[in-house]
């Protein structure tokens, strides 16, 4: 259907989200501390029901459960201080995806939240997703990122700048 899939903070697993805690862990704090029970049965999922009522639908509906049929590669951004939207859930269908041999891309964001509010990686998203569609959706040749990949333990080291040339 798709020939290339961007997500942003997507909730993934809605059996685990049903229950988890929005925007309070101990790792993340500033969110409302609630939990998605409210949303799911009467605000905007409006199902009227949780997953202990019915768990199937809980599973079908869930993006992890499909990521074996997933046929489009998939650029996943995700704040890991999300407080809405646990970074687990992007992490979770980026390894799920990897693990049924589909092309996926793990954008990680430290410290950013549910959207990312640093301009500089604003930019660094923006840029990264017109590459992403541009290779997919184009034909352009693949910036080094996408096909080599960026460590995330390297992912903050300062570039060198290019030294100059020695005069002649």
């Amino acid at each position: 259907m798709f020939a290339a899939v961007g997500m942003g903070a997507g909730v993934v697993d809605l059996y685990n989200d049903f229950s988890m805690n929005w925007g309070w862990s101990y790792g993340v704090q500033g969110g409302s501390g609630d939990t998605a029970f409210q949303y799911y049965l009467y605000d905007q999922g409006r199902w009227g029901f949780s997953p202990w009522d019915q768990p199937d639908r809980y599973h079908n509906e869930s993006a992890l459960t499909w990521a074996p049929k997933a046929v489009a590669p998939f650029l996943i951004m995700h704040g890991t201080s999300d407080p809405t939207v646990g970074f687990i859930h992007g992490l979770a269908f980026y390894n799920a995806l990897r693990f049924n041999g589909k092309k996926a891309v793990l954008l990680a964001y430290p410290g950013e939240g549910h959207h990312l509010g640093g301009v500089a990686n604003q930019k660094d998203l923006t840029v990264r997703f017109m590459e992403f569609f541009d290779h997919y959706l184009k034909g352009a040749k693949a910036p080094k990122w996408l096909s080599d990949g960026v460590p995330y333990l390297k992912k903050d080291e300062k570039k060198e700048p290019p030294k100059p040339e020695p005069a002649k």
